[in-house]
């Protein structure tokens, strides 16, 4: 029996999912591991490609698109390692970075939820591997526009812990499920990554009731990996729109009730200050017309996505 299972859940990303799964043959030496694919009825040659080229890779077919969550539950009901690693299929795993976590959750068993470094494609630092629970501060910097003009900034943005350079290890609220590792204990007794969040903000929901049980998710800068993100996404309001139900989604589950319009308002007023600064900017530099209409487009629906998923 492996160490791990990683499940990766694929829709249309044949030649990302190519790459991820090499990568994780090429640097993982020292862990024992098995790759489990849920493919989530892509269009694309993402099944014929993978089971050609890695015979080996377990290889599920959903029939229909479940989600991120609803897919990996799937992968992970197939597994029966001692860990599970969500791994995104739009990654590439650096240096060793399997070996590292793994060797790094051996080290801090209390974490319950493990995470490294994510880089962008030029190894410049992607800062979204691990961010701050939504909270008052969080939402309201973000709708001002503060947490994105002071982003080196921990108070105005805690959200991204914008002083935190991911040189150093720490305890973090919610580690990014593109590269996130867990011990099959804590998922069951979770239940998994809960469904109703059809994509975006369940690895939060995960963290969030894994701190609950007493764990604290945890980051190692030794473990590094390139994460291209959102790659099964064609338009920016698609994404948005799955985002901010994601958040709305959170707000629903974990806020108080007093707590619940506020953040909800606070939500509603980030995309409204998002798209009267782009209609300004619009004025000047007309590149940023497509931009405008997809977060106009974004702003019609609100009153959808701030239900959330349910």
């Amino acid at each position: 029996m492996s160490k791990i299972d990683i499940i990766l859940v694929s829709y249309n990303t044949a030649e990302y999912t190519k790459r991820a799964i090499a990568s994780v043959y090429e640097e993982t030496k020292k862990t024992s591991f098995r790759i489990i694919m849920v493919d989530n009825d892509s269009k694309d040659n993402s099944v014929e490609l993978i089971a050609s080229e890695f015979p080996e890779v377990e290889i599920i077919q959903t029939g229909a698109n479940l989600g991120f969550a609803g897919g990996v539950n799937v992968g992970t009901k197939a597994s029966n390692s001692d860990y599970i690693l969500l791994l995104n299929p739009d990654t590439v795993i650096l240096e060793g970075a399997i070996d590292k976590l793994f060797e790094y959750a051996q080290s801090t068993p209390k974490a319950g939820v493990w995470g490294g470094i994510t880089l962008n494609n030029d190894l410049s630092l992607n800062p979204n591997n691990a961010r701050a629970r939504l909270s008052f501060k969080t939402l309201l910097f973000s709708a001002l526009g503060l947490s994105k003009a002071f982003n080196k900034s921990c108070f105005f943005n805690h959200d991204n812990y914008g002083c935190w350079d991911r040189k150093s290890e720490r305890e973090v609220d919610v580690v990014t499920g593109c590269f996130f590792l867990t011990p099959r204990h804590l998922w069951e007794d979770l239940q998994g990554l809960d469904e109703t969040f059809f994509m975006y903000a369940e690895e939060a929901d995960y963290c969030i009731r894994a701190i609950k049980k007493g764990y604290q998710p945890r980051v190692t800068p030794d473990a590094k990996i390139i994460h291209h993100g959102g790659v099964s996404e064609t338009n920016l309001s698609g994404k948005m729109l799955k985002l901010l139900k994601g958040k709305a989604e959170l707000i629903n589950k974990h806020a108080k009730s007093w707590e619940k319009p506020i953040h909800k308002g606070l939500l509603q007023l980030h995309v409204l200050n998002k798209l009267l600064s782009l209609k300004l900017l619009s004025l000047f530099k007309k590149d940023k017309l497509e931009t405008l209409k997809e977060w106009q487009t974004v702003y019609e629906q609100r009153n959808e996505w701030l239900k959330g998923y349910r």
